[in-house]
């Protein structure tokens, strides 16, 4: 716990030793970022709309969850077993 206020702390003090260009490139990166994260999802949005319920279903989404499973890039949905090989084991 200590450790962490204390990382947290350093990080902050560098921050405040930045210049003001340091300052305005990180701002202006930042506003960048989230303006790409905003155009995938609005991306998936559209993608997964045009997709019809049967292809909805195979992928394990219903229609009224779309705009729910692009927040969050379908990250969380399934257990961990389901991202390897562990859920079609070779036998």
């Amino acid at each position: 716990m200590l450790q962490l206020v204390l990382t947290q702390a350093l990080s902050r003090a560098d921050q405040s030793r930045q210049g003001v260009p340091a300052r305005i490139a990180n701002w202006g990166r930042a506003r960048w970022q989230g303006y790409l994260e905003r155009r995938k999802y609005q991306k998936t949005i559209r993608t997964l709309n045009g997709l019809d319920d049967r292809t909805l279903h195979d992928i394990g989404v219903h229609r009224s969850e779309i705009e729910s499973y692009a927040s969050v890039r379908g990250s969380g949905r399934y257990p961990e077993r389901f991202a390897t090989n562990e859920a079609f084991p070779r036998g």
